[in-house]
């Protein structure tokens, strides 16, 4: 399984990354490959809504979103994680999630890839931050396994939350799980229904 894990957060070695390097790890195992993107590093623009990716698949804008769309299509298993903002995820993560609408044509790219999260708040707001993400997972028609979460505030807390670094390392392993169940979405629903009904009833 070759898995990539996407950083939505601001802070070097923060909590958020240190539960994602521990689903990195568990995830690499079995003769698999794990990697890391920190979108902290990146110049990744807002999507501007402009649908130019529409008819080939390609966003018109170049910036460094060219190296995370390389790194999804060639992924088996992506893992976004996310710091809690105002019981969402951080405005890092939302900037790249809406830039892969353009993987949506012409049909859906991440189709049968596993997704995997992991959320860290403050004191709440997990649950709230996980239900777009469970959206989206839903609507590229991937196999999500159940998502890890943990409470830290202070840089590195996270580590003493035992139940959290055990939850994100069997995330990774339920991934490996999925990823060897083989899963599949059958080839006839390969974009989402609205476009589906639209093409074949409204033509």
């Amino acid at each position: 399984m070759k898995t990539i894990g996407i950083l939505g957060s601001a802070r070097e070695g923060g909590n958020t990354e240190i539960l994602l390097d521990v689903a990195l790890d568990e995830a690499g195992k079995d003769g698999g490959t794990a990697s890391k993107i920190a979108l902290r590093d990146m110049d990744i623009a807002p999507c501007d809504g402009c649908m130019g990716c529409a008819p080939t698949g390609e966003c018109i804008i170049r910036d460094d979103m060219q190296e995370v769309y390389q790194g999804i299509l060639e992924a088996d298993a992506i893992i976004w994680a996310s710091p809690v903002y105002y019981w969402s995820m951080s405005g890092l993560t939302k900037i790249a999630l809406d830039r892969t609408f353009a993987l949506n044509f012409p049909e859906l790219r991440q189709s049968g890839k596993i997704g995997g999260l992991i959320l860290v708040a403050g004191i709440r707001g997990c649950v709230s931050a996980a239900e777009p993400f469970h959206m989206y997972f839903n609507y590229n028609h991937m196999f999500p396994a159940e998502f890890a979460w943990g409470y830290a505030a202070e840089k590195g807390e996270i580590r003493s939350d035992k139940t959290a670094m055990n939850m994100a390392r069997e995330m990774a392993r339920q991934m490996r799980a999925l990823f060897k169940a083989d899963l599949k979405y059958p080839k006839e629903f390969n974009r989402p229904l609205h476009r589906l009904v639209h093409e074949r009833y409204n033509r």
